[in-house]
């Protein structure tokens, strides 16, 4: 089982990324990028979801949940876009409370960087 730390070091090698412009998309310093990469610090779950958009994989991936070919996805796919929201209600209901407060916690993040990204246009 591979660790986060070393997950997003590779993603990011792989990507041709400095950890200077990973830091700049996930709105932190260099240095405490560099924290997470270097298992400093513990990353973030609204950073994992970053790097998820980032690299085009799932939270689960960069979690190592699940292996690469399973994770990676087209954001603008027809197969996500379509999904209807009575399936994803079905399956949040599966959840265990653990986990379903951390996807309200995901589903804030994501609400209020896309709020803030309309204000700014």
């Amino acid at each position: 089982m591979t660790n986060i730390h070393v997950k997003i070091k590779n993603l990011r090698n792989k990507n041709n990324y400095k950890q200077k412009q990973v830091a700049a998309y996930l709105g932190i310093s260099q240095q405490a990028y560099s924290c997470y990469e270097l298992d400093k610090r513990e990353l973030p779950s609204r950073h994992a979801v970053g790097l998820a958009r980032l690299y085009h994989v799932s939270t689960d991936y960069i979690y190592d949940v699940v292996p690469e070919s399973a994770a990676s996805y087209d954001l603008d796919s027809e197969f996500v876009q379509g999904i209807p929201l009575k399936d994803v209600i079905g399956r949040l209901e599966k959840l265990d409370y653990d986990n379903r407060i951390e996807i309200l916690r995901i589903a804030s993040y994501l609400i209020h960087s896309q709020v803030s990204g309309k204000k700014k246009k």
